[in-house]
């Protein structure tokens, strides 16, 4: 099974002057503070503002096949501190070369990209996928490469048996071994390589002169403990907006999910909420507090950590000066995400389900919104809660109490139908939603 593909399919409803930007719907515990290099001109990395992506590409310029010189062909990011001595990491690992439309992890003669355990010269391992004229001519494979104590461990999986533009690596280790588990069906290991305090690196390389490599490694997390946890930084003064609400997520089938969420006219969105999703990899079907976030269009998320059963109490704020969004579950911060919004802004109280077949039964309630800085002509909210214009595929959001602003209460219920085959809440908006906006001058 490849991890499944985690991609915009936005949409966008305009009623009323409000434009409605569907977010998809969709960790472990800790992340830690990741530093990019390169060791070729041609070969860039980046790492995302609060380390939980490293984006590796570019064209090699260096002259000589990997294996016969200098490691001068890779580019990548490395954790600040070394880990503990036992921990467990997750990262799916996905081909943004997209030559005609078909994404790969690379072109011309070689490519690799892969996750390195470093504790030492005689005890690291490094596991990725590699196309390589001797191992894996024509596609990608399993790459497993390093040492035990100084004696070879590793191999490679069959030419092309890795195929697909994206995988989940989940990888285990104790001062004693390491292991690996590919899209949580199949588990190699354990290979004796003492990791007692290793350096994690997310690295990209090209085979030789011209060869060209580009791997996301996206939701980077580890558990508890394994690594120095970055700390959450909620910003000084006043945020732009505060958007608070007990929501509580329920259903039946594949995934549902229950989100408060803020957007604007501009392709950028920010949802955080809770969502049960049976074909994720990353949650595995548990319930986890999860945010969501649009950049101009571009889609990216996070599963924070598990959710208790019941009505959680959670916050949406955003302070505009830094651009930062921070995610509260009761008064405790869980989550900073950087995030762009330009007011006016709107609001979405939302329940999701997965496919034709599952129902989803949550609620959102006793919704409390702030929203402005300049009052009163820019503050406070417009209008009431519309709950007709952005219900899909059977869902329906439906206001509870009658409270036309602060204080409602909704509930979203209903059976996924009229999917196409194939389709589901990543290729299209299957939701209930109610939605407000800003008042902004008058309107």
């Amino acid at each position: 099974m490849k991890l499944r593909a985690m991609l915009a399919g936005l949409s966008a409803a305009l009623v009323g002057g409000a434009v409605l930007v569907a977010l998809p719907a969709v960790a472990m515990a800790d992340q830690t503070a990741l530093s990019a290099h390169s060791w070729d001109s041609g070969l860039h990395a980046t790492t995302s503002a609060y380390f939980d992506s490293v984006h590796a590409w570019g064209q090699r310029q260096t002259a000589g096949a990997w294996g016969t010189g200098p490691v001068n062909y890779m580019s990548g990011a490395t954790a600040a501190h070394t880990a503990s001595s036992s921990g467990t990491l997750s990262v799916a690992i996905d081909g943004t070369y997209c030559p005609g439309g078909a994404c790969a992890y690379g072109g011309g003669s070689g490519y690799k990209s892969f996750v390195q355990f470093w504790n030492d010269p005689a005890n690291f391992i490094a596991f990725g996928l590699i196309h390589d004229p001797g191992v894996s001519p024509s596609g990608t494979t399993l790459m497993i490469e390093g040492a035990a104590n100084g004696k070879p461990v590793g191999g490679y999986w069959p030419n092309g048996a890795l195929s697909g533009k994206s995988h989940l690596f989940t990888i285990k280790w104790t001062a004693g071994g390491i292991t690996l588990t590919i899209d949580n069906q199949k588990t190699v290991g354990p290979y004796p390589v003492a990791e007692s305090h290793p350096s994690i690196s997310f690295l990209a390389a090209g085979r030789n002169t011209r060869d060209t490599v580009d791997a996301t490694f996206h939701n980077i997390s580890f558990s508890s403990g394994s690594v120095a946890a970055q700390t959450v930084t909620v910003p000084s003064g006043t945020p732009y907006l505060t958007y608070t609400a007990s929501v509580a997520a329920s259903g039946t089938g594949t995934g549902y999910s229950a989100y408060i969420n803020a957007h604007d006219a501009s392709d950028n969105a920010i949802s955080v909420g809770i969502q049960i999703d049976k074909a994720s990899p990353e949650s595995a079907g548990q319930p986890y507090f999860t945010w969501e976030r649009v950049q101009g269009g571009a889609f990216t998320y996070n599963y924070v950590a598990p959710a208790p059963s019941g009505a959680q109490q959670i916050t949406l704020k955003w302070w505009s000066d830094s651009n930062t969004a921070v995610f509260f579950v009761g008064s405790t911060p869980i989550a900073d995400i950087s995030l762009q919004l330009v007011p006016r802004l709107f609001f979405g109280a939302e329940g999701d389900a997965r496919l034709n077949g599952d129902t989803v039964n949550s609620t959102v309630s006793n919704v409390q919104i702030s929203a402005g800085n300049n009052c009163p002509a820019y503050c406070g909210l417009n209008g009431s809660w519309n709950t007709r214009d952005f219900n899909t595929h059977g869902l329906k959001a439906t206001n509870t109490n009658g409270q036309g602003q602060n204080g409602a209460s909704f509930s979203v219920t209903g059976t996924v139908s009229g999917l196409a085959a194939g389709h589901d809440w990543d290729s299209d908006t299957v939701a209930g939603v109610a939605m407000i906006a800003q008042y902004w001058n008058g309107a």
